[in-house]
């Protein structure tokens, strides 16, 4: 048995309204095709499903058992084709943006901001974590993508570069590292240190470019913080110098602060985006990932520039 949609969609409307006239201009056509989808639908069932005169319609008892098994189920068919429309016109839906605290600062507000005046019935929900745990989260279905760093291959991920970062130095303005025309890892590990925890994608490439470049075991911090803000005021105290992500420094008081970006290569790291190769992102996770774009545009100007000598942080507009 071949039953179409649209057949019964008449049945239905000729019984809500009580006319073919009237239910033929509310399905958008002629009373003779409206006429010719009930006799099919007849045909189909083998039975009569309405009692004609030239001025009513009447239900058979074989249409009113349709009318009652028909009526909920095209309904429930309507709304989810209206809802799944919505999804794919992005009036509805619920991101989940995993999150890197530094791209959470710097990107995530923003590009959220620019995607609620575009679609305000969207629902973003941004989970910060360290970059293991985003990779985890990614494989595990409990985030839909990343704005993460690529540490190293993975073939069950994409990934879609953003920005290069890199690592900066923060000290108190005169520092000695300041006079420096270029400021490596090893310059720093001359002086007391505030680091991001253990964990953190910072505190990583921190300790491996020791072990690589300067040949020196896992450095220990003087002191060991987990929030980039605490570690910029405790340079600010004069309790030594920290090493942050660039991609931050826009976001953080640095006034009184200065900074340099690192040169060395394993300072270096690429910011994108991070999601599965098995799935597709959603209609609305790709609106978000438009603006991601767009706010990567406007904050590298913000930036300081890579893998050049010490850069002053404390100005009025640094300061934010």
């Amino acid at each position: 048995m071949n039953i179409k949609y649209r057949p019964i969609k008449a049945f239905l409307l000729a019984v809500e309204t009580g006319s073919f006239t009237h239910a033929a201009d509310r399905l958008g056509v002629t009373q003779p095709s409206f006429t010719a989808l009930i006799r099919d639908l007849e045909e189909v069932l083998g039975l009569r499903l309405f009692e004609r005169t030239t001025r009513s319609i009447s239900l058979t008892s074989a249409g009113q058992e349709l009318h009652a098994r028909a009526q909920r189920p095209i309904a429930d068919l309507e709304e989810a084709y209206r809802s799944l429309a919505d999804l794919a016109a992005v009036r509805r839906g619920t991101i989940v943006l995993g999150a890197l605290p530094s791209t959470a600062l710097t990107l995530a507000p923003p590009a959220v901001g620019r995607l609620r005046q575009l679609h305000p019935a969207l629902t973003v929900r941004v989970v910060e974590a360290h970059n293991d745990e985003l990779l985890a989260m990614l494989r595990t279905n409990q985030i839909e993508f990343a704005l993460a760093a690529q540490t190293e291959p993975a073939p069950d991920l994409r990934f879609h570069p953003l920005v290069a970062d890199c690592f900066c130095a923060v000290y108190p303005a005169g520092h000695a590292l300041a006079g420096l025309p270029a400021v490596r890892w090893r310059d720093v590990l001359r002086y007391d240190l505030i680091l991001l925890s253990q964990g953190s994608n910072a505190r990583q490439q921190f300790d491996r470019a020791l072990r690589e470049d300067a040949g020196a075991g896992a450095a220990a911090p003087v002191y060991d913080v987990t929030n980039m803000g605490t570690a910029a005021g405790m340079v600010r105290q004069g309790l030594g110098v920290s090493v942050l992500p660039r991609l931050a420094l826009p976001e953080l008081n640095l006034a009184g602060l200065q900074c340099a970006a690192l040169c060395d290569a394993s300072a270096h790291r690429d910011i994108g985006l991070l999601h599965r190769r098995d799935r597709s992102l959603s209609p609305a996770a790709q609106a978000l990932a438009a603006q991601l774009e767009v706010v990567v545009r406007e904050v590298q100007a913000r930036l300081v520039p890579l893998g050049t000598g010490g850069t002053a942080a404390g100005g009025p507009e640094d300061g934010r």
